[in-house]
């Protein structure tokens, strides 16, 4: 009896658990959207997954464009006149220059817009995302000098073409004068250190000088020759007539032409100096010098009292007679020595170094 009661309470149990179940079911058949896929129903090939927007990071440093650092001008063509700075030497043409001949100068241009800081796209894969190169054009300062154009030759009339070199190297932007059987001219450098004037006699005898007072942008000043010469006479027939490269450095080769004795400022007494008893110039070699002389001048001007005859050696000695057969008298003079050599095409080579002073007491 026992037996058969619990199993009628077991039956019971049962029913009602699946009374419950039917009723949770229903429930949740309810509650759920009928347009929804089934948990085991797989996706349609059409539907399309939409992957989570990429990030853009921002950039944190700030690019800075490179810009030129110098610019070359070209040259233009100096004011027509005549030089003779301290320490030209005789023969060559006097007076001042009619203007003020241009110089070179390195200048930062400025550029024709200034760029923003570009920041590069970055996809979700880390990959850059390239980015156009822009262009920066430098504007060439204003007072650029403009070069002059090429003259038109009328019959008779000769070019005279050559270059100025700076420890051999090619200088732009010098002034350089040319004289020939018309009064003395003048030419700036262009951008290859090269020159031109027009002549109307060949077979005539010229000079073509560079000046340092002329030329006061080449530093540092005691490395530039006080004055560079190329002397000789124009050849006949040629058009047009190639000239040298004309050398204004003094440091050649590492070797500096300097004067070494006496030194600047050194005191004499002008009666104590004779032959027995002569004042000794000293200098360093010049690169390839065939032979030397030594100039002297009184203090303020430009004329030379007394140059010695040319010599092979580095020294020489002076006993106080001046170039008018008088003595040197108390007084601040100047002094230079001269390098001479000879190149191509029969033309004749003189630098001249830096001055020094002397002083003369009675």
């Amino acid at each position: 009896m026992l037996q058969k009661n619990l199993s009628v309470n077991q039956l019971l149990l049962l029913g009602l658990a699946t009374v419950l179940f039917l009723m949770a079911a229903f429930a949740l058949y309810l509650l759920q959207d009928l347009s929804a896929p089934l948990p085991f129903e797989p996706p349609s090939p059409t539907s399309t997954i939409t992957p989570p927007p990429s990030i853009t990071p921002t950039a944190s440093a700030t690019s800075t464009p490179t810009h030129r650092t110098s610019y070359t001008p070209f040259a233009h063509t100096a004011t027509q006149g005549t030089g003779t700075p301290p320490g030209t030497p005789l023969g060559t043409p006097s007076g001042t220059p009619s203007g003020t001949p241009a110089t070179s100068q390195a200048a930062s241009p400025t550029p024709s817009s200034t760029p923003s800081p570009t920041t590069p796209a970055i996809t979700s894969t880390g990959s850059p995302v390239s980015t156009p190169t822009r262009t920066i054009t430098p504007t060439p300062p204003p007072d650029t000098p403009t070069p002059s154009p090429t003259a038109t030759l009328a019959l008779g009339e000769v070019n005279v073409t050559g270059r100025v070199v700076r420890n051999g190297i090619a200088v732009a932007g010098v002034v350089v004068a040319f004289k020939d059987d018309e009064a003395s001219r003048l030419d700036t450098t262009d951008a290859n250190g090269n020159y031109g004037f027009v002549t109307l006699a060949p077979g005539t005898s010229f000079t073509l000088a560079f000046y340092q007072v002329n030329n006061p942008q080449l530093t540092p000043a005691s490395e530039i020759a006080l004055t560079a010469l190329i002397e000789g006479d124009l050849p006949i027939g040629a058009n047009p007539i190639q000239l040298p490269d004309l050398e204004v450095s003094i440091n050649l080769n590492g070797v500096m032409f300097e004067l070494q004795g006496p030194a600047d400022g050194t005191s004499y007494s002008a009666a104590a100096i004779s032959l027995s008893n002569p004042i000794q110039f000293d200098w360093s070699l010049y690169y390839q010098a065939e032979n030397y002389f030594v100039e002297l001048g009184a203090s303020g001007s430009d004329d030379v009292s007394w140059n010695s005859a040319e010599v092979v050696p580095t020294n020489l000695m002076w006993d106080g007679t001046l170039g008018d057969g008088s003595h040197v008298t108390s007084g601040t003079y100047w002094w230079h020595a001269a390098a001479g050599k000879s190149l191509p095409g029969d033309y004749w080579f003189i630098s001249y170094s830096q001055d020094l002073s002397i002083v003369f007491t009675p």
